[in-house]
């Protein structure tokens, strides 16, 4: 889905980099050779790899699944009832799954879910009720939802700690790449095959991400006794520490309620838009492709947005990076009068464009601001926040589609998000933070 793209697939590895740059800051260690002295790291090439097909699918079924559930059901109120009951596993199983990562063999739990998700997103071509299409959905939000955290806590133990940035740096300039090749892919096979065939693909890039994580050692994970135990005694330390960290911290609590206010774009992205293109401008056949093409301008604008945002941070400063992108959102706007295909396309990439830097400088914020010990508490209680964040806003999106339309629905969206994020900022004290932030130090 859209939000685990903008949540998964960039705002955590660009969180670990910061991290990793602050240790490598704190201990002088130096990042040795370039990219392929990183890549010659076998488990590391294996590792990237799977991450790498994973994406693929992940971003086919971004394009796919919406298309599918709107051919089912015909129905915006449905499609978003689909996408919601699909964040259910996210919002429980966000704290489950850190704590798994750290108790279970990680290799296993990732081959697992690949294999998981690569049968049940083969039944989908045969789903024809919405109950069914949600059922599926939920269960490979599951594998989602497990698979991650152990993919991210698997670096850093086949690279040393002088080759960690430039081996996240790899991870995140190939998400960025894969964010646009997927939906592009998607939009030749869907307007050459349909929908169906998409999923043959997803199922794909499972299996052959299995495969390479079927290769992968790593190394033994030393257990720390004192947090060995009853798992639901762990999980509760480690939402009750979060919870805390967000209740104190006014950088955090702002980014937070801020990110969470944000999962409105996303759902007007997969339920107005994919209105607006079948009925309000009658696209017919063309509205398949055309929806997957602007999936295709964001990811473009986002991949663009991150490769100038440190130029840009540099100029202007982190503050002014932050605000800008928290404005994208007014993007949307135009849509409202329903513009011609390429003023829509503008838009879309436009919004990806800053997008990127409100997720680079709120990531920085948020990983400087967090001790070390505490941010995988932390970024579980995010995860969760913004999953139900999401559940809101697609009940919320769903229901204003149809009685509003997808053009005022998608104004008012940008409209609420872009005016509102900012005020956010201001109301919860992180405006005022941010501009005396210091680093957290470390112990």
């Amino acid at each position: 889905m859209p939000t685990e793209t903008r949540v998964e697939t960039e705002a955590e590895p660009v969180a670990a980099a910061v991290e990793a740059a602050a240790v490598s800051a704190r201990t002088g260690a130096r990042s040795p050779g370039g990219y392929q002295e990183v890549l010659a790291v076998s488990a590391f090439r294996r590792l990237w790899l799977a991450q790498l097909c994973a994406a693929l699918g992940e971003a086919l079924a971004q394009i796919a699944l919406p298309l599918l559930a709107y051919a089912v059901t015909g129905s915006a109120e449905l499609l978003s009832l689909i996408f919601v009951v699909g964040l259910v596993p996210r919002i429980l199983l966000a704290p489950v799954a850190g704590v798994l990562a750290d108790r279970v063999d990680r290799r296993a739990l990732m081959v697992g879910a690949d294999l998981g998700r690569a049968g049940l997103v083969l039944l989908l071509p045969f789903a024809d009720a919405a109950w069914q299409i949600a059922a599926v959905a939920s269960l490979v939000a599951v594998g989602n939802a497990l698979a991650r955290p152990a993919e991210l806590a698997a670096v850093p133990m086949v690279v040393s700690a002088a080759q960690l940035v430039r081996a996240l740096s790899i991870s995140q300039v190939a998400g960025s790449v894969v964010r646009v090749a997927g939906p592009a892919l998607g939009a030749g096979v869907i307007g050459l095959a349909g929908v169906g065939p998409a999923f043959g693909i997803q199922a794909a890039c499972f299996l052959a991400s299995a495969g390479f994580l079927s290769r992968l050692v790593l190394p033994t994970v030393a257990r720390d006794p004192e947090r060995a135990g009853n798992l639901l005694r762990a999980v509760r330390r480690e939402v009750g520490d979060g919870a805390r960290v967000v209740r104190r911290n006014p950088i955090v609590r702002g980014v937070f309620a801020v990110e969470t206010l944000w999962q409105t774009v996303v759902a007007c992205f997969v339920v107005a838009t994919l209105v607006l293109l079948d009925e309000t401008m009658a696209l017919g056949e063309r509205a398949d492709s055309v929806y997957a093409l602007l999936t295709a301008a964001f990811g473009a604008g986002t991949t663009v947005g991150a490769i100038v945002a440190g130029r840009v941070e540099r100029r202007i400063g982190r503050p002014r990076l932050m605000a800008i992108g928290y404005l994208a959102p007014l993007m949307l706007v135009p849509a409202g009068l329903a513009p011609p295909l390429p003023v829509l396309f503008g838009c879309w990439f436009a919004l990806g464009f800053t997008d990127a830097w409100a997720v680079i400088a709120m990531q920085a914020y948020l990983a400087e601001a967090v001790p070390d010990a505490l941010r995988g508490r932390v970024y579980a209680a995010f995860g969760a926040a913004l999953a139900l964040g999401a559940a809101v806003a697609f009940t919320a999106v769903g229901y204003a589609t149809p009685r509003l339309g997808p053009a005022a629905t998608l104004a008012l969206g940008g409209a609420l998000v872009g005016l509102g994020g900012p005020l956010l900022l201001l109301a919860t004290g992180a405006a005022a933070a941010m501009r005396n932030h210091r680093p957290v130090k470390e112990g």
